[in-house]
């Protein structure tokens, strides 16, 4: 069986603070190629190694990344031209991923910018990659924000085997691409789109819908959700978790894990308060939104989740040694009765 582990994404990617270069957990060693960019003559900052550029409206450039191969073998790149969006863990993805593009967003990053799907770097040498950026006729605030990645086909790269499985080793680069016209600085906003249960992983969830429908970067996000039963006064899930990010003109699908629990049907209410920074100020936003959890939705999610079966599983079994011990205890207890009977009629 072919497995593939250890899928790990090289990248420059936003921190909280600032783009930088990270490499988790993998040695120069391990990668059969590397990516450097050419800054441009329109970077903002000269010292980043992203693209963080300044252009105006129907401008039209080229920007180069610098492929070298590390190995005595020719080697095939895979490139992909992708616009930024948030994954459920609050961090932003800047490869291709099946997380749908916000309502809000205007310009497509991915739509802008075009450049080769693959290119081939021979064995010990450097390759010039060049991508070209047609910018929108109108005029946008804000930035646009994506990223470029780079992985070697997958055919090409050394499979190990361990007990008679096949495990593939592949590493992706992604150089994210941050563009703006102007300097006028964008308000943020949070909206609260919808809250529903659901499932990630085979695992119930009850998921709330944070979209950012500014052209703006959201930082050190923090959120701080409760779940009541309708009127009640306790929360029956909680869930804080903070050092999160949100791309401009996405959104974030916040799971609130019901720890194994079974999924109950009923009328509930989210309580929710969200923390970001963005142009260096924090913002505060409160949301609070009633839903329903449907009986055909919590019988279906319950028989899918794979914690409710395991503490179903062991219920069951419970049950069944609590039926036996009962079961033995009642048959001793009647073999003493007829015992005692027997001894009292022989008196």
């Amino acid at each position: 069986m072919r497995n593939k582990s250890h899928y790990l994404i090289v990248s420059m990617v936003m921190t909280i603070v600032s783009f930088s270069l990270f490499v988790t957990g993998v040695s120069a060693s391990e990668m059969n190629f590397s990516v450097n960019t050419v800054i441009p003559t329109n970077q903002i900052d000269k010292e980043k190694t992203y693209f963080n550029l300044k252009m105006a409206p129907k401008q039209e450039q080229d920007v180069t990344v610098t492929l070298k191969n590390n190995t005595k073998k020719d080697i095939t790149v895979e490139i992909g031209i992708n616009t930024a969006k948030t994954s459920s863990n609050g961090v932003i993805a800047y490869s291709e991923s099946n997380i749908k593009k916000d309502d809000s967003l205007k310009y497509d990053l991915s739509k802008l910018v075009k450049g080769p799907d693959s290119v081939v770097v021979q064995a010990s040498s450097s390759k010039d990659v060049t991508f070209h950026i047609s910018m929108p006729d109108n005029s946008f605030d804000g930035i646009l924000l994506g990223g470029l990645t780079f992985q070697q086909k997958s055919s090409e790269v050394t499979q190990s085997k361990s007990s008679g499985t096949s495990i593939t080793n592949e590493y992706q680069y992604a150089v994210a691409m941050l563009i703006q016209e102007k300097d006028t600085v964008v308000q943020p906003n949070l909206n609260l789109i919808k809250v529903k249960p659901d499932q990630i992983n085979y695992r119930n969830v009850i998921t709330a819908e944070l979209q950012n429908d500014q052209s703006v970067l959201m930082s050190k996000v923090s959120v701080d959700a409760k779940i009541y039963s309708k009127n009640g006064k306790k929360p029956v899930y909680t869930s804080i978790k903070s050092d999160m990010q949100i791309a401009p003109n996405s959104h974030l699908i916040y799971p609130i894990s019901l720890n194994g629990t079974s999924m109950k049907a009923g009328d509930y209410t989210l309580k929710m308060k969200v923390t970001a920074t963005a142009n260096k100020q924090v913002k505060k936003w409160t949301f609070t939104k009633d839903f329903t959890i449907k009986s055909k939705q919590a019988r279906d999610l319950n028989k899918s989740d794979v914690d409710v079966k395991a503490n179903t599983n062991n219920s069951n079994w419970l049950y069944i040694l609590i039926g036996a011990a009962l079961l033995i205890i009642i048959i001793i207890l009647i073999v003493v009765i007829i015992l005692q009977r027997k001894k009292n009629s022989n008196q």
